[in-house]
């Protein structure tokens, strides 16, 4: 976003990784000044480095908003302690603008962790108040906009724009490359979380495995606790689907995709996601469930096809016909790029927010 951003303005950008502002081609733009803030956080999950994480990031965040020269603060996603800043940010009469790419918090993980999680978020991100406080609020949905105007926010506030495309990834491999000629499995890729509906997956695969045979493979790849997978796959599944468990990097994602026939999002729920984008990307058709906002930028038929959240008989049937319906499953690829291209670049979608920061839109 602040590539896309920097062709209108100047942007200093808060981050957590020297390779993404590199990969990304941040590092390229003049108009871009880059402050690391993963460099001050402790690495990994523990139950520790999640409860201290939010407060090293106090101090560095406030330094910024005190000291900087800017006119907009443009927030991404559940911020911790962010809400401390808000009168400090109007006092100086300057804007607030916040993606919250999820309407609705949801876990990690199950169990006491994952009540844990949502008590930080609730404490520590002030999720109600601070859509109240901002100046406009940007989700990646329709569903979205329309669940925060029932919750009271104003209608006039509450501005969507697509999740946009990940074209930063293609140069790390030949874009021709990208079709389904070299396909090799079904793939089902981010973190592996609860809502995420691996268990629907799971069982269409076991539906497909009998009808289709050996040629049928699933790699679900993705980080998430192996505790919870070994729950729920079984010795038998591991014939056909490969686990790959743990964080994916950028710059393997490329090669991760080129060998996928297609995506499967079979989320039991879900604000939106940014894997539909990556998919089509490169020009990878997807099946999504109906949940959230995550149909509203698959076109049934046409880039993708949508199932009944949990219907795994359904997402059987889906996953065969694309499987055995190669063409049709090029075809699909070519026009969700065309989609992303026309609908979802990140060029129109920064044209957007730089109207949206100029206040025509408001």
């Amino acid at each position: 976003m602040a590539v896309g951003l920097s062709k209108y303005k100047n942007v200093i950008l808060y981050g957590y990784s020297d390779e993404l502002y590199t990969l990304t081609g941040a590092a390229k733009e003049k108009r871009i000044k880059f402050y690391n803030l993963g460099r001050r956080l402790p690495k990994g999950d523990s139950l520790l480095a999640s409860a201290i994480r939010p407060y090293l990031l106090f101090f560095p965040l406030l330094k910024a908003i005190a000291t900087s020269r800017y006119d907009i603060v443009h927030i991404q996603g559940h911020c911790y302690l962010f809400f401390l800043f808000v009168p400090l940010i109007k006092l100086k009469r300057k804007p607030i603008y916040w993606t919250m790419h999820d309407v609705d918090f949801r876990p990690t993980n199950t169990g006491i962790r994952g009540k844990l999680e949502s008590l930080q978020v609730k404490l520590l991100c002030q999720n109600g108040w601070l859509a109240s406080k901002v100046n406009a609020v940007i989700v990646h949905g329709s569903k979205l906009k329309d669940k925060l105007i029932s919750r009271g926010l104003s209608a006039s506030k509450v501005f969507v724009i697509p999740h946009f495309d990940y074209r930063y990834l293609l140069p790390l491999s030949s874009e021709s490359d990208f079709n389904n000629s070299y396909s090799e499995y079904v793939l089902l890729f981010g973190k592996i979380k609860p809502y995420k509906g691996v268990e629907v997956l799971l069982d269409a695969s076991r539906m497909v495995r009998k009808r289709v045979g050996k040629n049928f493979k699933v790699m679900i790849a993705g980080k998430g606790r192996l505790s919870y997978l070994n729950t729920l796959v079984r010795n038998d599944d591991l014939e056909y689907i490969h686990l790959r468990n743990g964080y994916i990097p950028d710059t393997e994602i490329p090669e991760l995709f080129r060998r996928a026939k297609f995506l499967v999002l079979p989320y039991v729920e879900a604000s939106q996601s940014g894997v539909v984008s990556l998919a089509y990307t490169f020009s990878k058709p997807v099946i999504v469930s109906n949940v959230g906002s995550v149909a509203e930028y698959v076109d049934h038929g046409v880039t993708g096809l949508i199932f009944e959240a949990g219907n795994a008989k359904q997402l059987a049937d889906y996953i065969e016909d694309l499987v055995e319906s190669n063409n049709r499953c090029i075809e699909m690829g070519k026009n969700a790029y065309n989609k992303m291209n026309r609908e979802m670049s990140l060029d129109m979608c920064c044209a957007y927010l730089n109207e949206l920061y100029n206040g025509s839109l408001i």
